[in-house]
Protein backbone atom coordinates (compact mmCIF):
# COMPACT_ATOMS: atom_id res chain seq x y z
CA UNK A 1 0.00 0.00 0.00
CA UNK A 2 1.42 3.36 -1.03
CA UNK A 3 1.56 6.02 1.67
CA UNK A 4 2.82 9.63 1.66
CA UNK A 5 5.91 8.38 3.47
CA UNK A 6 6.87 5.29 1.50
CA UNK A 7 6.32 6.93 -1.89
CA UNK A 8 9.35 9.13 -1.07
CA UNK A 9 11.38 7.21 1.51
CA UNK A 10 11.48 3.71 0.10
CA UNK A 11 14.00 0.90 0.01
CA UNK A 12 13.82 0.97 -3.80
CA UNK A 13 14.80 4.65 -3.81
CA UNK A 14 17.65 3.94 -1.40
CA UNK A 15 18.90 1.11 -3.64
CA UNK A 16 18.96 3.46 -6.63
CA UNK A 17 20.53 6.32 -4.67
CA UNK A 18 23.32 4.07 -3.35
CA UNK A 19 23.59 2.07 -6.59
CA UNK A 20 23.03 -1.19 -4.75
CA UNK A 21 22.50 -4.46 -6.56
CA UNK A 22 19.01 -5.69 -5.64
CA UNK A 23 19.89 -9.38 -5.43
CA UNK A 24 22.74 -8.78 -3.00
CA UNK A 25 20.96 -6.34 -0.72
CA UNK A 26 17.41 -7.24 0.17
CA UNK A 27 17.16 -6.36 3.87
CA UNK A 28 17.25 -2.56 3.67
CA UNK A 29 15.39 -0.49 6.21
CA UNK A 30 14.25 3.10 5.79
CA UNK A 31 12.42 4.97 8.54
CA UNK A 32 11.19 8.52 8.30
CA UNK A 33 12.17 10.96 11.03
CA UNK A 34 11.64 14.72 11.30
CA UNK A 35 14.08 16.08 8.69
CA UNK A 36 16.03 12.92 7.93
CA UNK A 37 15.49 9.30 7.08
CA UNK A 38 17.16 6.62 9.18
CA UNK A 39 18.60 3.99 6.84
CA UNK A 40 20.23 0.65 7.44
CA UNK A 41 22.06 -1.35 4.82
CA UNK A 42 23.34 -4.80 5.86
CA UNK A 43 27.07 -4.73 6.48
CA UNK A 44 27.09 -1.00 7.27
CA UNK A 45 26.27 1.07 10.32
CA UNK A 46 22.86 2.70 10.32
CA UNK A 47 23.01 6.32 9.22
CA UNK A 48 20.85 9.32 8.53
CA UNK A 49 20.11 10.63 5.03
CA UNK A 50 18.58 14.09 4.61
CA UNK A 51 14.99 13.94 3.38
CA UNK A 52 15.89 16.47 0.70
CA UNK A 53 18.19 13.83 -0.87
CA UNK A 54 15.21 11.46 -1.19
CA UNK A 55 13.03 14.28 -2.57
CA UNK A 56 15.69 15.24 -5.12
CA UNK A 57 15.99 11.59 -6.15
CA UNK A 58 12.18 11.33 -6.43
CA UNK A 59 12.19 14.03 -9.13
CA UNK A 60 15.45 13.03 -10.84
CA UNK A 61 14.35 9.40 -11.18
CA UNK A 62 11.11 10.41 -12.89
CA UNK A 63 12.95 12.79 -15.22
CA UNK A 64 15.41 10.04 -16.12
CA UNK A 65 12.64 7.49 -16.76
CA UNK A 66 10.81 10.03 -18.96
CA UNK A 67 13.62 10.05 -21.52
CA UNK A 68 12.61 6.69 -23.01
CA UNK A 69 8.92 7.52 -23.38
CA UNK A 70 7.21 8.45 -26.64
CA UNK A 71 4.88 11.47 -26.67
CA UNK A 72 1.99 11.84 -29.15
CA UNK A 73 -0.16 14.99 -29.23
CA UNK A 74 -3.90 14.67 -29.76
CA UNK A 75 -4.98 16.43 -32.96
CA UNK A 76 -8.45 17.11 -31.57
CA UNK A 77 -7.19 18.46 -28.23
CA UNK A 78 -3.72 20.06 -28.46
CA UNK A 79 -3.32 20.26 -24.65
CA UNK A 80 -3.72 16.48 -24.35
CA UNK A 81 -1.04 13.88 -25.05
CA UNK A 82 -0.72 10.12 -25.05
CA UNK A 83 2.58 8.97 -23.57
CA UNK A 84 3.71 5.50 -24.62
CA UNK A 85 6.18 3.23 -22.86
CA UNK A 86 7.07 0.86 -25.67
CA UNK A 87 9.10 -1.44 -23.38
CA UNK A 88 6.13 -2.02 -21.06
CA UNK A 89 3.45 -1.70 -23.77
CA UNK A 90 1.59 0.87 -21.67
CA UNK A 91 0.07 4.26 -22.43
CA UNK A 92 -1.27 7.09 -20.30
CA UNK A 93 -3.09 10.31 -21.08
CA UNK A 94 -1.41 13.53 -19.95
CA UNK A 95 -3.13 16.90 -20.02
CA UNK A 96 -1.25 20.18 -19.85
CA UNK A 97 -3.13 22.78 -17.83
CA UNK A 98 -2.00 26.37 -17.28
CA UNK A 99 -0.70 25.63 -13.75
CA UNK A 100 -0.22 21.85 -13.76
CA UNK A 101 0.31 18.68 -15.75
CA UNK A 102 -2.11 15.83 -14.97
CA UNK A 103 -1.85 12.15 -15.85
CA UNK A 104 -3.97 9.01 -15.64
CA UNK A 105 -1.14 6.88 -14.15
CA UNK A 106 -1.15 5.57 -10.59
CA UNK A 107 2.00 7.49 -9.61
CA UNK A 108 0.41 10.84 -10.46
CA UNK A 109 -2.88 9.82 -8.82
CA UNK A 110 -1.01 8.99 -5.59
CA UNK A 111 0.98 12.23 -5.65
CA UNK A 112 -2.21 14.23 -6.18
CA UNK A 113 -4.00 12.34 -3.39
CA UNK A 114 -1.15 12.91 -0.90
CA UNK A 115 0.04 16.42 -1.82
CA UNK A 116 -2.58 17.96 -4.11
CA UNK A 117 -0.01 18.24 -6.90
CA UNK A 118 2.70 16.21 -8.58
CA UNK A 119 4.46 15.23 -11.76
CA UNK A 120 5.08 11.67 -12.91
CA UNK A 121 7.50 10.43 -15.57
CA UNK A 122 4.76 10.79 -18.20
CA UNK A 123 4.30 14.43 -17.22
CA UNK A 124 8.05 15.00 -17.42
CA UNK A 125 8.07 13.39 -20.89
CA UNK A 126 5.45 15.89 -22.07
CA UNK A 127 7.25 18.81 -20.43
CA UNK A 128 10.45 17.74 -22.20
CA UNK A 129 8.54 17.48 -25.46
CA UNK A 130 7.36 21.08 -24.92
CA UNK A 131 10.92 22.24 -24.18
CA UNK A 132 10.74 22.58 -20.39
CA UNK A 133 13.19 21.07 -17.89
CA UNK A 134 10.84 21.08 -14.92
CA UNK A 135 7.28 21.69 -13.84
CA UNK A 136 8.37 24.94 -12.19
CA UNK A 137 9.91 26.14 -15.47
CA UNK A 138 6.61 25.43 -17.21
CA UNK A 139 4.49 27.13 -14.54
CA UNK A 140 6.81 30.15 -14.39
CA UNK A 141 6.87 30.52 -18.17
CA UNK A 142 3.85 32.82 -18.08
CA UNK A 143 1.26 30.13 -18.79
CA UNK A 144 -0.20 30.32 -15.29
CA UNK A 145 -3.91 30.49 -14.66
CA UNK A 146 -6.35 29.83 -11.86
CA UNK A 147 -7.77 26.36 -12.70
CA UNK A 148 -7.14 23.75 -10.02
CA UNK A 149 -5.73 20.48 -11.39
CA UNK A 150 -7.92 17.43 -11.00
CA UNK A 151 -6.83 13.90 -11.80
CA UNK A 152 -8.00 12.58 -15.14
CA UNK A 153 -10.30 9.57 -14.96
CA UNK A 154 -8.45 6.37 -15.73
Amino acid sequence: MVTPSNILYSAAALRRMCRLIYRRVTELQVREWWSVAWVWIPGYRPTFVPKRAFKRHFVQWRRQMAKVLRVVVWASHPQRYTVHNDAKHSSYVVEVLPAAVTCTCEDYQNQFKFWGKGCCKHGYAVLGHLGFDSLNDYINSGQQSQPVPVPLAA
